[in-house]
């Protein structure tokens, strides 16, 4: 076994440690590594009360992982607030040369890089690791302390090890429910999990367990009064072990013996029959709270002889000692026992050993340890927390300004600056999207004096709350009033900030291009914020006025996506969405891959979850519905990183096109009902509502079923009352439908164009066509679903030669003279580079069988269009469509084209994934980079795809792949 990590805590091998029992929970850990050395990744999260044994279980099970390298590391409750300090701990002592490979994980901080792409380059740290052959262990003692982006990275990669030999272990309280749930949450989320719970020692084990600590045997009644009174709890147990005199244990005609009625006092009494020397040594242990150098703890107890004090410590069973380490560090053997011998030490002497110990740590820690020394009001070192904490603020350690703010507050002896200190505290706290330190402070917040910043702070809250009118009243008068105060201008960003997350939520565009707009004129912001609001801006202008006009608003950006600068991916993001938007599928790719990719290296744009998202719905667009598939595989895996909901709508749409188009049925409806789970979360907002009526139409689309696609779509649509004016041809007076929102709108009302014709509401349809062709700016894949949609009205309505006209027109083919005018925006065939092949299939498709019907041209005309058809189908693996277009072929007396695919059709999405992108000439590493898997996972899918396509390497395997296009 080779360790990394924390270095010796990984071995676990402590000489004096002795573990008994634990026989079911030793097997399911150990069947988890035999599992995992078999090629499978596992997660096993410990879980029990404090002092049960958690930590001597995970140290026992990773002794025997001598196949295995091991990342350890310890959460640490001093460094919840430093950003990725659990994730710097994993990797600290992997060999240099090899984490410079990962330059993410190299870099000293982690604050500002976001979860995702740290946990990709983790994961391509840990195929690195298993090069050799072995097993990796990742291992995270005390879990509920992981400051949350180690936990989010954490989370990110244990969703993403595929075909891994990886272990993570993580060990958890009982007692912290917001890490039991997060880790639930974890757990639900991966195939090949188990929770082991760690309950007290049994009466036998107890035994064992005495027998070990001790040199003498103890009675069976003893045993049980033993068992009865501690309940089994390991550590209480060898307290009291350690408290009773040996030969009082050893009298077995004693009925009682004293023992105290707390694990504190326990304690407490052990610390009381030690040297005065070893006292000192063990309360400088308690202030320090971690593992340090012997001679550095000596120095803050004011103690001569280190050795001297620690032997007796030793013996007591309170300090563990590392002495094959070149520092001999020391530390404390459980938390429980600093709790305890920290409550006991008095307040002058706690004061002196802070500020001793404030001497002896670094930087960073020696301010907590200032802050403890004060036993007053100290507007100086106030003043200095306030400094370091603006530093923390302004390179993105957001929480650790906040923790240092809260002290500084509650350091000051003014008032009003205490009040100040504590709403910025809370202000930078709300930053991390991390509300809960924040959100407990809520009651302090609103005794303080009213002004602009409570007000903020406050309406922040609300919203994280979901109480949005509220919210949005309270930033609204914070924004104002500071906007009109130069001094509040930091105030008016972050209200002006949050406040536009509530409007554009409820698709006010309006209100959010005006709120936006006042924001940026603050003037004097840092490049990526300033983008991020021209985003804000660009996207309520989009909701307002539509996708054309936005794209005034983004205009600063170059022309080639490759040459945006970093702080320009919100606004290049945004940009991408609206050629989306417009149907212009090669722009719209361009940008949101640079975004993608720039996200990969560290770049952290804000919209990285959203534009994976929509860069998985232009793939499908497109026709590479593999990489639609990976993209929006990973969109997922971003957003179950980031455990929110806001934004996930588009990523389950996503998911949905290519679930639905190949036919895939059960897991569609898993991902619409998703959407409607995410709907009745949020309370419907508009947004999310625009992609849930997408999605369900997306998949009665596929289906055929064109009732069910209008039944999606009528939350999206509203009737204007009063009949048309050109008259109901079809008798039913019915009204006519138009959709509200505008972002999505083409794409809707094409959709409803379909549905409307499909269930006979001609009139309607037609109105709904019209609005289409003058929304359309004749760019884009649209071209052909509009033609589609003008060709099938015609069909419906009896004109079949005017179909056959716009149909051959569309696709570049010469009409039959009947002069039947040009469809607004067809054009001709120029524009085939943008066509969707499904779309182009699906107009090839209502071609040929409008030729059959017709019994225009000859059969081979139409076989040809049907073949087409059918090709392009076949290459998208799009099976409903297929069906429905070999039906057509077998009514005309022709046999269907033999299927070019079957060998592909036989892999599944992920080796498909993988296939593509080696057989587009990425290495294994750029794949595993691209997918966020190890290389280990890529070469397992490799050797899969070569057995099911009967090849031997990547040389064949574009070929493989290769499906003729018309």
């Amino acid at each position: 076994m080779s360790v990394a990590g924390s270095g010796s805590d990984a071995s676990g091998n402590d000489e004096r440690e002795v573990f008994v029992g634990r026989r079911s929970e030793s097997e399911r850990l150990a069947a988890c590594a035999d599992k995992v050395r078999g090629g499978e990744a596992w997660l096993a999260v410990v879980e029990g009360e404090a002092g049960i044994g958690k930590s001597a279980l995970i140290r026992r099970a990773v002794s025997s992982l001598e196949d295995f390298t091991v990342l350890w590391a310890v959460g640490d409750p001093s460094e919840t607030d430093l950003p990725g300090g659990v994730l710097s701990q994993l990797v600290r002592r992997v060999d240099r040369d090899l984490t410079a490979r990962f330059p993410l994980l190299a870099r000293p901080g982690a604050a500002g890089v976001s979860p995702h792409a740290l946990g990709g380059q983790l994961l391509l740290l840990l195929g690195a690791l298993q090069e050799s052959g072995g097993g990796v262990a990742v291992v995270v003692d005390d879990a509920h302390w992981a400051d949350p982006l180690s936990s989010q990275v954490l989370g990110f990669v244990v969703r993403r090890l595929w075909a891994d030999r990886v272990l993570v272990l993580m060990a958890t309280r009982t007692d912290s429910e917001q890490s039991m749930e997060a880790l639930a949450r974890l757990v639900r989320s991966v195939d090949r999990a188990v929770r082991v719970e760690v309950g007290g020692l049994g009466q036998e084990e107890v035994d064992q367990l005495a027998r070990r600590l001790l040199a003498v045997r103890v009675t069976p009644e003893l045993v049980t009064r033993l068992h009865g009174y501690t309940k089994g709890h390991p550590l209480y147990v060898r307290t009291v072990l350690a408290e009773v005199p040996l030969q009082v244990l050893g009298d077995e005609s004693a009925r009682r013996w004293p023992v105290h009625q707390s694990l504190r006092a326990g304690i407490g009494a052990a610390l009381g029959r030690l040297p005065a020397d070893s006292v000192a040594l063990v309360e400088a242990l308690a202030v320090l709270d971690g593992r340090f150098p012997l001679v550095g703890v000596a120095r803050v107890a004011g103690v001569a002889d280190a050795v001297g004090a620690l032997e007796p410590a030793l013996a007591a069973g309170l300090v563990k000692w590392w002495p094959t380490d070149s520092v001999g560090p020391v530390a404390l053997v459980h938390g429980l026992q600093r709790d305890a011998v920290y409550a006991g030490i008095g307040p002058g002497r706690r004061r002196a050993l802070h500020t001793a110990a404030a001497e002896v740590v670094g930087s960073g820690a020696a301010w907590a340890h200032r802050v403890a020394a004060a036993d007053s009001d100290d507007p100086v070192l106030a003043a200095d927390l306030e400094r370091s904490a603006n530093t923390e603020a302004l390179a993105g350690r957001n929480a650790l300004a906040a923790t240092r703010l809260l002290w500084a507050s509650s350091l000051s002896d003014d008032p009003l600056e205490r009040e100040r200190r504590l709403l910025t505290a809370c202000a930078q706290w709300l930053l991390t999207l991390q509300p809960w330190a924040a959100v407990r402070l809520r009651a302090e917040v609103e005794e303080c004096a009213e002004g602009t910043l409570r007000s903020c702070v406050l309406g922040v809250m609300d919203l994280l709350e979901g109480r949005l009118v509220v919210a949005e009243a309270r930033l609204t008068e914070a924004w104002q009033e500071a906007l009109a105060d130069p001094d509040a201008s930091w105030v008016a960003l972050l209200a002006g900030t949050f406040l536009t997350v509530i409007t554009i939520r409820q698709c006010r565009g309006a209100r959010t291009a005006d709120i936006a707009g006042k924001t940026l004129a603050i003037g004097d912001l840092d490049a990526g914020t300033s983008d991020f609001i021209r985003a804000v801006l660009a996207t309520g202008r989009m909701w307002d006025q539509g996708p054309g006009a936005a794209l005034l608003d983004v205009a600063h950006l170059p022309v080639e996506a490759a040459e945006a600068s970093n702080d320009q991916l919100a606004t290049l993001a945004t940009r991408g969405v609206m050629h989306l938007f417009l149907g212009r599928l090669a722009a719209a790719r361009a940008d949101l891959l640079t975004v993608a990719h720039r996200d990969r290296l560290g770049a952290a744009s804000k919209l990285s979850h959203l534009s994976s998202s929509l860069l998985a719905v232009v793939e499908y667009l497109g026709g590479d519905w593999s990489a639609s598939e990976s993209a929006a595989d990973r969109a997922l895996a971003i957003a179950a990183a980031h455990d929110h909901v806001l934004g996930d709508a588009a990523t389950w749409f996503a998911a949905v096109c290519v679930q639905a188009g190949r036919g895939h049925w059960e897991a569609a409806e898993e991902s619409v009902e998703a959407l409607e789970r995410i709907n009745r979360m949020l309370g419907d907002p508009p947004a999310e509502l625009v992609y849930a009526g997408l999605a369900g139409a997306v998949l009665a689309q596929a289906r055929g079923d064109h009732a069910a696609m209008l039944r999606s779509l009528a939350p999206l649509v509203e009737p204007v009352t009063g009949g048309d004016e050109a008259g109901d041809e079809a008798g039913d007076g019915e009204d006519r439908v138009l959709l509200r929102f505008k972002p999505l709108w083409l794409w809707q009302q094409s959709l409803l164009v379909e549905a409307l014709t499909g269930t006979g509401r001609l009139v309607a349809a037609a109105s709904a066509l019209d609005d289409f062709w003058r929304g359309y700016d004749g760019s884009g894949y649209l071209r052909v679903v509009g033609a589609r949609l003008s060709g099938r009205l015609a069909e419906a309505q009896g004109r079949p030669r005017e179909a056959l006209a716009i149909y051959a027109q569309a696709l570049g083919g010469k009409t039959d003279g009947t002069g039947a005018p040009d469809v607004a925006g067809t054009g001709g065939a120029e524009d085939a580079g943008e066509d969707a092949p499904l779309f182009r299939a699906m107009l090839e498709h209502a071609y040929g069988r409008l030729l059959v019907a017709t019994r225009t041209g000859s059969r081979r005309d139409a076989a040809r269009w049907f073949k087409s058809a059918h090709d392009r189908f076949d290459a998208l693996r799009a099976e409903p469509f297929l069906r429905r277009c070999e039906t057509d072929l077998a009514a005309m007396g022709l046999t269907a084209p033999a299927h070019a695919r079957q060998q592909v059709l036989a892999l599944t999405e992920r080796e498909v994934s993988v296939a593509h992108l080696i057989a587009g000439g990425k290495t294994n590493q750029e794949a595993a980079t691209e997918l966020y898997v190890t290389q280990k996972t890529v070469e397992y899918h490799l050797s899969n795809i070569y057995a099911k396509l009967g090849i031997t390497s990547r040389r064949h395997l574009a070929q493989a792949l290769r499906t003729p296009r018309t």
